[in-house]
């Protein structure tokens, strides 16, 4: 990424390896893409965190931290006919054996407030525009309307 990208030619993918320090290197990147498309700051953070979350969750519940596999996360702009703007979607895809993500205890009911996990998926349903899991949850896709 040496030049600033228009919406309209954004792509990005990285593969990272399945262990935290990645998220760390990371952030770094997750701000400079959200400056490239154009995010407002005040969703800047917004974007940082449900980003971090589907990394966190694909290196530690996916893949469960194994150094043999991979987490790839790959960023496109997409084009709206409906609206101006369009939208930035953000793919994290794990080598894990996938979960079903309706079966998720709701972190927000009160024998689940004092868990210290669980929370990861409720994060990313509210601060991105649109969340869809793939590939029997080995996959999540969040959108982000610009």
């Amino acid at each position: 990424m040496n030049r600033p990208l228009t919406q309209e030619e954004f792509y990005f993918e990285e593969t990272l390896r399945s262990h935290v320090d990645e998220l760390i290197r990371m952030e770094g990147i997750l701000l400079q893409i959200a400056k490239q498309i154009g995010l407002s700051e005040e969703r800047v953070p917004l974007f940082i965190v449900a980003v971090t979350e589907a990394l966190s969750n694909a290196i530690l519940h996916g893949n469960r931290q194994d150094p043999q596999k991979q987490v790839r996360i790959r960023f496109r702009y997409v084009s709206s006919s409906i609206r101006p703007g369009g939208k930035l979607l953000v793919e994290v895809r794990d080598e894990g054996t996938g979960f079903d993500p309706s079966s998720l205890p709701d972190p927000t009911e009160e024998d689940n407030l004092l868990r210290e996990s669980g929370r990861g998926i409720f994060l990313m349903r509210n601060l991105a525009d649109g969340i869809e899991f793939k590939e029997g949850g080995r996959c999540v896709e969040l959108r982000f309307d610009l």
